[in-house]
């Protein structure tokens, strides 16, 4: 009988996580089924690009596969330490002092497709989620991190904290001042690009 319970319930991140320490790579996959999807979102939002996210992916995985022992399951859960895993390598990738960071047409072409009554609805909201995209890629890196983990990515302040490497507050503070920087590079962007026109 507690072999067909054990068949049943998935096993924990922590067990997994020692089997791939110990040399199981099987148990690999059930990790990358559960983490592969938040791994790859969080670094497509902070690089903007579908082909650095792929990458970032599976280089996190390669690394955890190596890796697997410096997991602390008393120190957290395992999702926080895996994004933190994919920050470090979405800033070695794409320069953690990069000002702004290109789309790629992958990228596009994953974009939520939005019901628009008419074209001209559809081309201002193309251009306000552009100019979205611009305003999170100009934020510095410090900044992106938390605006990505907490509003796009959904994390709670402290997983960001914990990703992040740095205290609760700071995250709060942060957050707030990229909330910031964003609504005034939006309020600017219309009118430099009207004064570039003009």
């Amino acid at each position: 009988m507690p072999t067909e319970l054990s068949d049943r319930l998935p096993a924990s991140d922590a067990a997994l996580a020692a089997r791939v320490a110990l040399g199981d790579a099987a148990a690999l996959a059930p990790l990358y089924q559960r983490y592969r999807g938040p791994m790859y979102r969080f670094a497509l939002l902070w690089s903007g690009s579908a082909a650095v996210a792929a990458d970032v992916t599976q280089d996190v995985f390669v690394h955890f596969l190596a890796h697997a022992g410096d997991f602390d399951p008393a120190r957290g859960s395992l999702q926080p330490w895996l994004l933190g895993i994919t920050r470090n390598f979405v800033h070695r990738r794409t320069g953690a002092d990069a000002r702004y960071v290109a789309t790629d047409d992958a990228a596009e072409a994953n974009a939520p497709d939005f019901d628009a009554p008419s074209a001209e609805a559809a081309l201002a909201t193309q251009r306000d989620l552009a100019r979205l995209r611009a305003a999170i890629a100009a934020l510095p890196p410090h900044y992106r991190d938390v605006l990505v983990l907490v509003e796009l990515a959904e994390r709670s302040y402290a997983e960001a904290a914990a990703i992040c490497g740095c205290e609760l507050n700071t995250v709060r503070s942060r957050l707030s001042r990229a909330r910031g920087l964003i609504a005034r590079w939006l309020d600017a962007a219309p009118a430099s690009a009207g004064a570039a026109k003009g």
